[in-house]
């Protein structure tokens, strides 16, 4: 690979839905207490980059600490100072790349809602996918994915009983897609982006990331996989 292509941070998703209807959420709000998952969904998201959708964000409440908040809206009157504003999906992938590889870390994380689970779907190499034992509930939103074993391969699977803390008994299942997407990008082609489009380099100059890459060697080479990975040059 020429050493002036970089390969992006891979995409991750996090997910917590009942079993068996697959709901994630029911008028904007989680119909579950799990005290338990919310310390892992935290540790982690912690230090990375997460993609949320507005409604996601209104159902939050405020942003997330210790991680990079970006908040993909079509709403153009949206405004929140505490967050980065996203109107596309380029927008909020770009600059969630630039974020990740300033802090040398190699993951960016998609938290919903379902809408915004199906914008990144092709692109997700891991999920972090928590079924909750509900029984039947009601819902009007779900995350209906199926994972095919062929596709996918399971990481860990963990089970959690009902406790004081966890309204109800649930597993936390890593699965990981067996050809994974590589995104790479020239890094002339990362700077000029980050000048002409979207305006980051007031936030992180070119001296910056030219400074972290020089520390990050892992952003320029290939992991061994046992699989086949897929490629995709921006």
């Amino acid at each position: 690979m020429n050493l002036r292509e970089l390969i992006l941070p891979s995409i991750s998703c996090v997910v917590a839905r009942s079993y068996p209807d697959r709901v994630i959420g029911c008028e904007n709000q989680l119909p579950w207490r799990l005290k338990t998952d919310l310390q892992n969904f935290k540790k982690t998201t912690k230090g990375h980059a997460v993609i949320m959708g507005r409604k996601t964000f209104d159902s939050i409440g405020r942003p997330l600490p210790n991680r990079k908040n970006i908040i993909l809206s079509k709403q153009n009157n949206f405004t929140n100072a505490d967050v980065e504003i996203a109107n596309s999906f380029e927008q909020a992938l770009f600059s969630a790349d630039v974020y990740s590889i300033s802090e040398s870390v190699r993951d960016i994380f998609i938290i919903g809602g379902d809408q915004i689970y199906r914008v990144f779907e092709e692109f997700i190499n891991k999920v972090y996918l928590t079924d909750v034992f509900t029984g039947e509930i009601s819902g009007d939103a779900f995350f209906d994915f199926d994972f095919d074993k062929r596709q996918w391969k399971t990481i860990s699977e963990t089970e959690f009983p009902k406790t004081d803390v966890d309204e109800f008994p649930f597993r936390l299942t890593v699965l990981e897609r067996r050809r994974k997407t590589v995104r790479t990008i020239d890094i002339t082609k990362l700077y000029t982006d980050a000048r002409t489009k979207f305006d980051l380099m007031d936030k992180y100059s070119t001296e910056e990331i030219a400074r972290k890459l020089k520390f990050s060697d892992h952003y320029f080479e290939k992991q061994q996989e046992e699989e086949p990975q897929f490629e995709l040059s921006l």
